[in-house]
C-alpha cells in the first residue's frame, strides 16, 4: 500500500533564504501538530497547521494572565472581608451575625482566618451572639470546569476554584504500605477535617506499574475511600487530595479559627448567598498582589490561581456571578477590547486549560505572545515565564536542557493526557526574540512506553521532535515537517 505524506517547508523571512540539507522532521506517530512563529511586531508569520484548532492545555494560562493584568493591574488583590451589622458591637459582644465574605482568594490560609478573628480580640470583642455566615454570594455554577477529567478530580492540581479556598483546598495525609498483600492503612493528621478509608492492597512495584492503580472514591463532606493497589514501601506514601465539599471545609476551618482566636460563638457556621444591607467592614485579609500570583501561576502552572482569576474577571468585569463561563467570556472580551485580539471561533471553557473542551489555534496564541512582547515594559509578563533549564516547568523539561536551547527558551508549558505544548519566546543565535507556539495533540505511545513514563523511568519520546523544531527556530533555518 503506498504511503502518503505531507511535507511543508517553513521559512523565517520573506527575503532570500538559502535552503540547506536539513532532514525533514517527522511528527510523532499519529499525532496532530500546529506550529507558528514570528518576530514580535512583524506581520510575517511562518506556520504549519497554524489555523487548526488545538487543545491548548496550560498554555491557556497565557490568555488568563494577559486579561487579568490588562483589567486588574499588577497590584490588584483579592480580599476576604469580615463584616457585621452597623452598631452591633456592644460591650465586648457582636449582637447579631458575623459575616465572612469570601472572594475566591487562592492563597488564603487557615492562619489567615485566625488573624482575621484576632482583630476582634484587639477591639475587646470576645463573643458573637449569633451565627458566623460564610458569604459566597459572588460565586455561581459548578466549582469544577466543564470538560475536566473526572478521574483527576481527587488530585490537588484540580482543587476547586470556589468562593471558599482555604489552604489551597488541598489536604495531606499518608498511606502505610509496609506489608505485601495487606490492606494499606491511611494516616490522617489531627485537625484535618476529612476521613479516609481503605481497601487498597499492597503489591509489588511491578504489579503496580503493570496496571493496578490506586483509586479514590469521593463523596460529600470530604470522605475518601481508597481501592486498587499501592506499591510496597518501608516509609509511608504521601497522599494529597483535593477538597470536594468546600462548604463543609469552610465551616470546619472557620469554627477551628474562631476557637483558636478565643472567640465564643453562640450560633453556628452557615453558608449563605444573601446577607443584610447594613453591613460595615471590620477587617479584611488581602491576597498577594496579582503579579506575585501570576509568577506562581505561570512558573508552576498553578491551575487554582488561573481559575480563581478567570472567575474573578467574570465577576468584576462582567458583573455576573463568578462562574467558569463568565470567566471565559470576560477573558475573551478583555482581550478584544484592550488588546485588539479577536479569538473568533476559539472555545474557552476555563482559565487554567484543564478542560479538554478548550480549543485555540497556534496563530491566535501567537497574537497573545505578540502583544505581550510589544507591551513588555508595561505588562512585565515575560519575566514570569519559566526559563529552560532554570525555572518552573521548563526547569527539567527534557527537550530544552542542553545547548543551544537551555536558557534561550522562555515559555509556558501545556500538558494534558495526549497533549504536550509550548508557547513563548526564543532568543535565536543572532540574538533576536522570536515568539513561537508549538502544539502537539493526539500524542500516544505503546503500552510498554506508557508504563515506563508512569514510573518515571524514561522521558517522553516526543521530546526529540520538540527539540528538533526548537533548534531550527534557534538557528533561524528553514523547517521541513513531514506527516
Amino acid at each position: 500500500m503506498p504511503k502518503f505524506f505531507t511535507s511543508v517547508v517553513l521559512f523565517f523571512t520573506v527575503s532570500l533564504t538559502i535552503f540547506t540539507t536539513n532532514a525533514a522532521i517527522s511528527v510523532p506517530e499519529g499525532s496532530r501538530v500546529a506550529l507558528a512563529f514570528n518576530e514580535p511586531g512583524s506581520d510575517a508569520i511562518a506556520s504549519f497547521h497554524g489555523d487548526t484548532f488545538m487543545t491548548p492545555a496550560s498554555t491557556q494560562k497565557l490568555l488568563t494572565a494577559l486579561a487579568a493584568t490588562l483589567y486588574f493591574g499588577s497590584d490588584w488583590q483579592f480580599k476576604t472581608r469580615m463584616l457585621a451589622p452597623q452598631g452591633s458591637m456592644q460591650n465586648g459582644v457582636i449582637k447579631g451575625d458575623l459575616i465572612i465574605q469570601f472572594d475566591g482568594a487562592p492563597d488564603l490560609t487557615r492562619q489567615s482566618l485566625v488573624n482575621l478573628f484576632s482583630f476582634l480580640k484587639q477591639q475587646k470583642i470576645t463573643q458573637v451572639d449569633g451565627d458566623i455566615l460564610m458569604d459566597i454570594s459572588g460565586y455561581g455554577g459548578y466549582d469544577h470546569g466543564d470538560g475536566w477529567s473526572w478521574n483527576d478530580l481527587p488530585v490537588c492540581f484540580t482543587a476547586p476554584a470556589s468562593a471558599v479556598i482555604i489552604d489551597r483546598n488541598c489536604v495531606y495525609a499518608q498511606l502505610k504500605a509496609n506489608d505485601l498483600g495487606a490492606i494499606a492503612e491511611p494516616m490522617v493528621s489531627t485537625g484535618q477535617p476529612i476521613t479516609i478509608t481503605s481497601e487498597a492492597h499492597v503489591v509489588t512495584e511491578n504489579e503496580y506499574y503493570s496496571g493496578c492503580d490506586l483509586r479514590v472514591d469521593m463523596n460529600s463532606e470530604n470522605n475518601y475511600h481508597l481501592t486498587g493497589c499501592i506499591p510496597q514501601r518501608s516509609t509511608p506514601w504521601p497522599l494529597s487530595f483535593a477538597i470536594t465539599d468546600t462548604t463543609a471545609w469552610g465551616k470546619e476551618l472557620i469554627s477551628w479559627a474562631a476557637k483558636k482566636a478565643d472567640l465564643t460563638v453562640t450560633g453556628e457556621v452557615k453558608a449563605v448567598r444573601h446577607v443584610p444591607d447594613n453591613l460595615v467592614e471590620l477587617a479584611h485579609v488581602p491576597s498577594a498582589p496579582l503579579k506575585k500570583l501570576l509568577d506562581r501561576m505561570l512558573k508552576r502552572s498553578d491551575n487554582l490561581i488561573a481559575d480563581s482569576l478567570s472567575r474573578a474577571l467574570g465577576h468584576y468585569y462582567l458583573h455576573r456571578a463568578a462562574s467558569y463561563a463568565a470567566g471565559a467570556d470576560a477573558v475573551r472580551s478583555i482581550l478584544k477590547a484592550k488588546a485588539g485580539i479577536d479569538l473568533g471561533s476559539a472555545l474557552l471553557a476555563d482559565g487554567s486549560g484543564l478542560s479538554a473542551h478548550n480549543l485555540i489555534t497556534a496563530k491566535q496564541m501567537l497574537q497573545v505572545l505578540d502583544y505581550m512582547a510589544m507591551h513588555d515594559k508595561e505588562l512585565g509578563l515575560i519575566e514570569l515565564l519559566p526559563v529552560a533549564g532554570m525555572s518552573g516547568t521548563l526547569g527539567s523539561r527534557g527537550s530544552v536542557q542542553n545547548p543551544p536551547l537551555v536558557k534561550n527558551v522562555t515559555a509556558k508549558t501545556g500538558t494534558l493526557q495526549n497533549v504536550s505544548n509550548l508557547a513563548g519566546f526564543m532568543t535565536t543565535a543572532s540574538g533576536k526574540r522570536k515568539a513561537f507556539v508549538l502544539m502537539t495533540n493526539g500524542l500516544t505511545f505503546p503500552p510498554n512506553i506508557r508504563r515506563a513514563l508512569k514510573a518515571h523511568r524514561i522521558s517522553s519520546p516526543h521530546y526529540k521532535f520538540e527539540r528538533q523544531i526548537l533548534e531550527q527556530i534557534y538557528r533561524e533555518s528553514p523547517i521541513e515537517i513531514t506527516e
